[in-house]
């Protein structure tokens, strides 16, 4: 399966069918893996064995590495226990996903083709059966450049099982959820991993139109020149040097998905610049490499498309995906340009390398005018947006920040607690007066300055500041359609470390998404 299924039908992810185990000695599998913590108790088969070993060796309760162990009582004689290693007050679920993730890359390392991992349920983490599955289907991927030019590379496993003895961990429905987010995840992954030529903002919208086909999400591109000049200009300044190299040419992506039931409105702007040279400010010191990944927004914006397609929340969900290739060349924008924009604003440029807040803008816009329409709307952009997130809170973190209207019902609050039970790690950050005042218009006639010509991390206030731009450039400042800007730029993932998708789970696990733990 590519989605979620029926309860008893066979679910393949990334190609390789994924089942559940109903003896350790199954001769389907090959090889056992059990995250190990002092938290919980192994199967009751193994729990001799493993107190034997780790009485042992001390690294298989202390330390943080996968250890494989021979052991006649599981499939294929081999144990891999994948330990957590201590865990502290301050702890998090991520310390499950990456064991379970690394266990199952150690299988693989020793030839095992078919693993199963063993689930447990965890006195801190009610998801951590859940989290513990992503983080091993996780370990499947393969990089869809490399599953294109080496076929024989494409799959890692022929078969993978799910075991559990404890009825509190329901395993066929929480499979079928964890095989359905890493579907959707793969999605975001292809999309956001992808080299600049493989996906273009073209290639992007045929990988999608093919992923999403004969589903539940609408899809449609923009991609005449004269349409986004008109009704997206601040989207097609950007787009502007790149437009003369057909394949390079922006475009926009719009999804929705709309159930017959649903009381709630998401709406989604995702950043997909696929590649980011700086522009006219062009990026120097090598900053530019990795660039490829500056469109991890659209990337995680679609995966929760194909989420919501695959599990039906009853939810709406409207997005719009900004594709455009931040290109150098005589017909690039430029710093002290004037545009206007869609909402009628004056915008100064101020550095060409701020591309991704004036490629959302207009689109996000947009969202807030059809917010009156919709029920109980609620908007995000989603963008690897600033270095200063990344400086603020490290590797992993989502920065949340929410307007007026969202921190009233202290919505970043609560995706920060939904994401913490799927480890999607997020961070809240506060919109303050000098956020919006940093971006008020400076020369006579302006009404908005893009941005100053100093990186972020060289910035006070270099990951809000942004935000309040296109909190401005949209009209979102005022009135009470709640909002939150996602900067992924520390999370999604860019070249050499791989995509993750994040906030894929985070939005997952705030509106419903997930119902079997």
């Amino acid at each position: 399966m590519s989605g979620s299924g029926a309860a008893d039908a066979e679910l393949v992810v990334h190609e390789v069918p994924v089942g559940v185990v109903d003896e350790l000695s199954s001769p389907q599998y090959d090889a056992l893996v059990v995250v190990s913590t002092l938290d919980v108790a192994p199967p009751h088969a193994l729990r001799d064995f493993i107190a034997a070993a780790q009485q042992l060796d001390d690294t298989l309760v202390q330390g943080s590495t996968p250890a494989l162990l021979q052991c006649p009582a599981v499939a294929g004689g081999r144990l891999v226990l994948a330990p957590t290693g201590p865990l502290t007050a301050y702890d998090d679920v991520r310390s499950v996903y990456e064991a379970a993730r690394g266990g199952v890359r150690r299988a693989a390392a020793a030839g095992a083709r078919r693993p199963a991992l063993a689930l447990a349920p965890h006195p801190r983490w009610p998801r951590a059966p859940l989290v513990a599955l992503l983080g091993a289907l996780e370990a499947l991927y393969v990089p869809l450049q490399i599953r294109e030019s080496f076929p024989e590379r494409a799959v890692k496993l022929k078969r993978f099982g799910v075991y559990g003895e404890d009825k509190r961990v329901p395993l066929r429905p929480l499979v079928a959820e964890a095989v359905a987010l890493e579907v959707a995840r793969g999605v975001a992954r292809d999309v956001g991993g992808a080299d600049p030529e493989r996906m273009t903002p073209a290639a992007a919208a045929r990988l999608l139109r093919e992923r999403l086909a004969g589903g539940a999400v609408r899809l449609r591109v923009l991609d005449d020149t004269a349409a986004l000049r008109r009704d997206y200009p601040l989207f097609a300044a950007v787009s502007r040097a790149a437009d003369s190299v057909e394949r390079h040419r922006g475009c926009i992506i719009f999804l929705e998905y709309e159930p017959k039931n649903y009381e709630n409105t998401v709406m989604l702007v995702g950043k997909g610049v696929t590649y980011d040279t700086g522009g006219a400010d062009i990026k120097t010191g090598g900053a530019m490499a990795g660039m490829s990944g500056d469109k991890g927004g659209a990337a995680a914006v679609a995966g929760f498309l194909k989420a919501c397609d695959l599990l039906r929340p009853p939810i709406k969900v409207v997005a719009a995906l900004a594709m455009v290739r931040n290109s150098v060349g005589e017909e690039a924008y430029v710093a002290d340009e004037l545009l206007r924009s869609r909402s009628g604003l004056a915008v100064r440029v101020g550095n060409t390398d701020a591309e991704g807040r004036l490629a959302m803008a207009d689109l996000l816009a947009e969202m807030r005018e059809r917010a009156a329409a919709e029920r109980a709307p609620h908007v995000y952009t989603v963008a690897t947006l600033t270095g200063h997130a990344h400086r603020a809170y490290g590797d992993g973190y989502t920065a949340a920040l929410d307007n007026h209207a969202a921190a009233a019902r202290q919505h970043a609050a609560r995706l920060r607690a939904a994401a913490e039970s799927l480890g999607d790690a997020v961070e809240v950050s506060t919109l303050r007066r000098e956020d919006l005042a940093a971006h008020r218009g400076r020369a006579a006639g302006d009404q908005l300055h893009q941005a100053d010509n100093r990186p972020s991390v060289a910035t006070p206030r270099g990951h809000q500041a942004p935000a309040a731009f296109l909190l401005l450039a949209a009209g979102l400042d005022g009135g009470d359609v709640p909002y939150t800007h996602l900067d992924v730029a520390a999370s999604a993932g860019m070249l050499p470390a791989p995509p993750t998708a994040a906030p894929l789970l985070a939005l997952a696990a705030l509106y419903g998404l997930v119902r079997s733990c």
